[in-house]
């Protein structure tokens, strides 16, 4: 990763996971994922399972800091539920809450955060590794060499 001027990468305390759930629905909205899938104690679940994650070793969120103002964020997570529960054997990494302040895009932060996200779930085992992109983002990911995967995708008309 190279060096970006005014920028250092961190990794975040838990205590900092209500900022990380502010960078995460932040993300959310770029995506254009409706505010109705969430419950209305939605933070507070996100804080408990980020929370969770991260004293079990399956979580590491970072954010980039520009002196003391937080500008962006990145967490990686082990892939769980299914079919992660079953291919024990094959770890499988996730990538999500990439999100830089839109006055401080354009400087490289979404690919530093992204890069150090990747290699930590690298340095844990993973083998693969996925996020969902944002139009203007796909760019960054398939310079760093994300490709598009046979994954489709239905929806019920009207949501």
């Amino acid at each position: 990763m190279r060096a970006l001027p005014g920028i250092e990468i961190v990794a975040a305390d838990p205590q900092l996971f209500d900022v990380a759930s502010d960078f995460w629905l932040a993300m959310r909205h770029e995506l254009h994922m409706p505010d109705a899938d969430l419950p209305t104690d939605w933070k507070n679940r996100a804080v408990r399972y980020f929370t969770r994650r991260h004293a079990a070793g399956e979580l590491a969120w970072f954010f980039a800091r520009a002196e003391t103002r937080l500008v962006g964020s990145a967490a990686g997570f082990f892939s769980d539920g299914y079919p992660a529960e079953i291919c024990t054997q094959r770890r499988v990494g996730y990538v999500a809450g990439v999100f830089v302040d839109t006055h401080w895009r354009r400087r490289g932060i979404a690919r530093a955060l992204t890069e150090t996200a990747v290699g930590w779930l690298q340095s844990q085992g993973c083998q693969i590794v996925r996020l969902h992109a944002a139009d203007n983002a796909r760019p960054i990911y398939e310079a760093m060499g994300f490709v598009a995967t046979n994954e489709m995708v239905l929806k019920r008309a009207g949501s």
